[in-house]
C-alpha cells in the first residue's frame, strides 16, 4: 500500500506538470506557510505514566493548482511540516520528545464552489512523506537508537477559501495510516501514527 501511494502521487504530479497548456484552463504556482498542531494516533501513541502533549510548529513550502472550469481543482504540493510529541511525566520528574520533520507531498482534490471574490473549497487526497530528522530526547538529552520510519503515508482532508485569485487560506487535518515507530526486534510493531492539524495562508502567482 505504501509503495503503491508514493508511486500514484509522484505520477500523477509528473503528468499534471506535463499538461499541455490547453487542457489546463489555469495553471497557478504559489507558496504557502502556517502553523500546525501534531499529535500522535493509535492504540500505543499514549503512555499510562505520561500525558501526552500536542507538538506545535511550522508548515511550508510550494503548491500547484491546476484549474479546471471554475469548480475543480488539482493541487499537487510539496511541503515541510513538523509532527510527534512530547510526554510529561504524571508525577513531572521528566519529559520526553518524540519529533520527526518530514517533506510531505500531498496530491489533493479541490471542489470550489463558484463566486466572484470568495470561493468556499473543500479537499481531500493522499499524501507521501519524507523524514529529513528526528529528535528523541529526556529532559533535553538525547537517548534510544532512531525511533522513526523513514517515510510516512496518509490522507489529508480539509477546507478553505480562496480570496480573489492571489490569496487563500485553508485548515486540514493530515491522518497518518503508516505505523511510523521502528519495530524493536522481537516485539509486535506499536500501532503509533502521525495526526497533524494545520492552518496556512498561500499566495498564488
Amino acid at each position: 500500500m505504501k509503495r503503491l501511494i508514493t508511486v500514484l502521487v509522484i505520477a500523477a504530479f509528473a503528468g499534471l506538470l506535463a499538461l499541455p497548456q490547453p487542457a489546463a484552463a489555469s495553471i497557478q504556482f504559489g507558496i504557502k506557510a502556517g502553523g500546525n498542531m501534531a499529535k500522535p494516533t493509535g492504540a500505543d501513541a499514549d503512555d499510562p505514566m505520561a500525558t501526552l502533549k500536542s507538538r506545535v510548529g511550522f508548515t511550508g513550502g510550494i503548491f500547484f493548482a491546476f484549474n479546471f472550469g471554475s469548480v475543480l481543482t488539482i493541487q499537487p504540493e510539496i511541503l515541510y511540516t513538523m509532527k510527534g510529541a512530547s510526554y510529561v511525566a504524571l508525577d513531572d520528574s521528566y519529559t520526553d520528545k518524540l519529533y520527526a520533520d518530514y517533506i510531505e507531498i500531498p496530491l489533493l482534490l479541490k471542489l470550489r464552489i463558484p463566486s466572484p471574490i470568495i470561493q468556499p473549497f473543500i479537499f481531500a487526497g493522499p499524501a507521501v512523506g519524507f523524514k529529513l530528522s528526528e529528535k528523541h530526547e529526556r529532559e533535553g538529552v538525547p537517548f534510544g537508537d532512531v525511533l522513526f520510519k523513514n517515510n510516512d503515508y496518509g490522507a489529508i482532508f480539509g477546507a478553505g477559501l480562496n480570496l480573489g485569485r492571489s490569496f487563500m487560506i485553508d485548515v486540514r487535518y493530515s491522518l497518518g495510516l503508516q505505523k511510523v515507530k521502528n519495530t524493536v526486534e522481537g516485539d509486535v510493531q506499536p500501532d503509533f501514527k502521525n495526526g497533524v492539524w494545520a492552518a496556512t495562508i498561500g499566495i498564488a502567482f
